[in-house]
């Protein structure tokens, strides 16, 4: 299996990354978007921008 797959998908508040778990890069936090036009907030627990898929 190639190490690209295992890569994850950095995306920032703001974006329509599309339905799916989120992962605060800064504290962890996990937000989820369900539906595909939503826009990703900022972190609801410390207002952190970077988010891991």
């Amino acid at each position: 299996m190639s190490k690209n797959l295992w890569r994850t998908k950095m995306v920032t508040a703001g974006s329509k990354p599309g339905t799916g778990f989120y992962f605060c890069v800064q504290c962890g936090q996990r937000t989820y978007l369900e539906i595909g036009t939503d826009r990703l907030p900022p972190c609801t627990k410390c207002l952190g921008n970077h988010f891991n898929k």
